[in-house]
């Protein structure tokens, strides 16, 4: 074989390399819809790609800690909920009892029956769970956090968990703040009330409802002694604590939807940008398989064309 033969065929050679190569790589952006098949075909926008997937990563992760969170928080509101209704009709019967101020044997034996229950329903609302966590006794989940007698035996710290950057919300609560405990007593006040309603109906003395006191103290603050008042009074203290943290579970849960929607409007925008890196143009790679298989046709047609012209028809 001749030099110049030689040359050629290393020539025709290279370029049937090259044009397989472009054609397999067509083939490969066509078949997985990618433009963006390795790193090294562009690390610059790689590393942007992989930026923006680790902040869609953390995007999700934030709405899925919202939808547990929400489990939370609207199973808790539902639970006060319950305790603010049930409590607005037993103060209904307080203030009704202590403008009757009499009343027989079997009227004494029903009013005590009524507290008793509604006492048990209160507690048993603020020992609340969700699957087999209570959540109302903070980070001790594992145990109620109110006794029979109302008292308190949970923790004041909370578990929260992360919704957004920077931004936390409630998985757990404070069982002393949200259910108005009397820190005088450890005792949920409203509870406390219906204790000394259910002594005062075994005692036959019904008529000190309207002088009878509790010591009150709803905020643990030590420059502020505990306030001595009424029972009806007491039970009011105790009643609007409970709403206060309904409104405050209310706000929370408000955040946890608007935080998703927002969540979700990065998470989209965040995708498209990656979408925009990795993602093949169909239009625009169909045509350029079209012409790397065009051109690798040619290549191999020119070879044909040109074996039988020179000793290259002898190469093996």
């Amino acid at each position: 074989m001749r030099v110049p033969d030689i040359k050629y065929l290393d020539i025709l050679l290279k370029y049937d390399r090259k044009r397989s190569v472009d054609l397999t790589r067509k083939t490969e952006e066509l078949s997985s819809g990618k433009k963006l098949l390795y790193p090294s075909d562009n690390p610059v926008d790689a590393a942007r790609a992989l930026r923006f997937k680790k902040l869609i990563s953390t995007l999700n992760q934030y709405n899925r800690n919202i939808d547990l969170a929400k489990t939370q928080l609207e199973t808790a509101e539902s639970a006060l909920d319950t305790i603010i209704n049930v409590s607005q009709e037993a103060r209904a019967k307080i203030v009704q009892i202590m403008n009757t101020g009499v009343i027989n044997e079997d009227e004494a034996k029903t009013l005590k029956d009524y507290f008793e229950n509604l006492k048990s329903y209160i507690i048993g609302q603020s020992n609340t769970k969700v699957a087999d966590h209570y959540i109302f006794g903070g980070v001790k989940t594992q145990t109620k956090p109110f006794n029979d007698d109302g008292t308190y035996q949970g923790e004041t710290q909370e578990t929260t968990i992360a919704i957004a950057n920077g931004v936390e919300t409630n998985t757990t609560f404070n069982g002393k703040e949200y259910l108005g405990v009397n820190y005088s007593s450890n005792k949920i006040l409203i509870v406390e009330v219906i204790d000394k309603i259910i002594s005062l109906i075994d005692s036959g003395n019904l008529q000190q409802l309207n002088s009878i006191t509790i010591d009150v103290d709803l905020t643990n603050d030590s420059t502020n002694n505990p306030t001595s008042i009424k029972l009806l009074d007491a039970f009011d203290k105790g009643l609007s604590k409970i709403m206060e943290y309904r409104s405050i579970i209310g706000t929370k849960i408000g955040t946890a939807e608007n935080l998703k929607v927002q969540n979700e409007n990065m998470r989209l925008h965040y995708s498209n940008l990656v979408s925009k890196i990795e993602d093949a143009d169909y239009t625009a790679a169909i045509a350029e398989y079209e012409k790397a298989k065009t051109a690798y046709e040619a290549l191999l047609a020119t070879i044909q064309q040109t074996k039988d012209l020179s000793l290259l028809k002898y190469y093996k």
